[in-house]
């Protein structure tokens, strides 16, 4: 199926769960005139999934903040036509076309709209997504430059045909693409994998948490867009594009990843997400994997140390029956990061595991099993031959 560069990009943004609940990262589409911007968007409307065209520029800033109307001694702000649109179907897309023609006091009224979903005060239902496109500035007569908070409210998409792409489409058809299912359920799960490398490559790296607007022309890093990152990043996990240890990702993925925090962070992210050595947890947790811990980089053993507690969180609730097996593994690598003398490392880990009971359980199950002593024995060896004593100490504090 022959689709224009920049597609793909977007039907996974309008798909993904957001970081606020609703559906869809917004999504900025940036490319020359006659691309078929417009086009592509509309046609994405169904029965029961409407999409509304607004020019920004043709409409009035009170079109996205609401009419301020005096009434029995107050002002209310009454909201447009438009935004009642998407009260049946409660989904849809909100399009926002030629954005670099609106005058700056129409970007303003739409920062709240775009990130905060307001119309005044009217909320647009979750499922409504916001999407808008433009023409680079240079490309159009009396254009605006987008403010940095405005560019930032956005995932930056390039949209452009590519030679061979359309002849195809002009050979076969345009093609009516389909939205990718993206379960939310199994989306939470892996942003919270995604949440953890991003958070490992900026300890490494905390001048990437935010990077400065001048420095790129559409996007650029701040916690806002590193957070948008994390929740694109999971749905392409999901869908199969996402780069693994060792394994390259999709072209899409990098390009979603840039369209958000810019090209410096992205390309250093993907270099570290490539050069991570980790082994699955599930695997190491049952005995299938081993793991050197030597031959770990503390950020490694930061990632891995809280995937490993992740597992076992899980296996507790899920009342598995190796629960004993696994935390006695668990144990064992945090001994021998200790005696490494990297303790410091799986600090934060060792927490989570603690205060979610993971040792309590696994003590009870042992008693089940008659091998409390063995158990005994080794987290002896752990928290009381360790540096860890004093984080055990730390603990009874809180």
């Amino acid at each position: 199926m022959a689709l224009p560069k920049g597609a793909e990009e977007l039907l996974i943004a309008l798909q993904t769960p957001s970081p606020k609940g609703h559906w869809g990262i917004p999504a900025l589409l940036w490319g020359a005139p006659g691309e078929g911007k417009s086009s592509f968007v509309e046609g994405l409307a169904r029965e029961g999934f409407p999409v509304v065209t607004l020019i920004a520029s043709i409409h009035d800033p009170t079109d996205f903040s609401g009419m301020p109307v005096q009434e029995n001694g107050r002002v209310r702000f009454v909201p447009p036509e438009w935004s009642f649109a998407f009260d049946e179907a409660q989904q849809g897309i909100l399009f926002l076309d030629e954005l670099t023609t609106a005058p700056p006091s129409v970007q303003a009224a739409l920062l709240r709209v775009i990130l905060e979903r307001k119309v005044g005060f009217r909320d647009l239902p979750s499922g409504v997504r916001v999407v808008a496109a433009a023409n680079p500035p240079d490309m159009i007569s009396g254009g605006w430059e987008l403010s940095p908070p405005l560019r930032n409210r956005f995932l930056h998409i390039r949209w452009e045909w590519e030679g061979r792409e359309y002849l195809t489409a002009l050979r076969e058809g345009f093609a009516r693409p389909a939205l990718p299912v993206i379960d939310p359920t199994l989306h939470r799960d892996s942003v919270a994998y995604w949440k953890l490398l991003v958070e490992a490559f900026l300890r490494r790296n905390p001048n990437l948490v935010r990077t400065s607007a001048s420095d790129e022309s559409q996007a650029f890093a701040s916690p806002r867009t590193w957070e948008f990152a994390i929740h694109l990043m999971a749905s392409c996990d999901l869908l199969g594009k996402a780069p693994k240890p060792g394994r390259e990702g999709a072209v899409v993925f990098t390009s979603l990843l840039e369209g958000c925090v810019g090209r410096g962070a992205a390309v250093a992210f993907v270099g570290f997400v490539k050069n991570l050595h980790l082994p699955d947890p599930d695997q190491v947790l049952e005995g299938r994997a081993a793991v050197e811990v030597q031959r770990l980089r503390d950020d490694e053993l930061y990632v891995l140390f809280t995937t490993l507690g992740a597992s076992l969180l899980r296996r507790a609730s899920e009342q598995r029956a190796d629960l004993l097996r696994a935390t006695e593994i668990f144990l064992q690598l945090a001994f021998e990061v200790c005696r490494s003398g990297r303790v410091d490392t799986i600090f934060i880990p060792m927490k989570h595991i603690a205060r979610g009971q993971i040792l309590h359980r696994a003590v009870e199950e042992a008693q089940k099993m008659k091998r409390l002593n063995e158990l005994q024995k080794l987290m002896h060896r752990v928290f009381d031959e360790t540096p860890l004593r004093s984080f055990v100490e730390m603990l009874v504090e809180d």
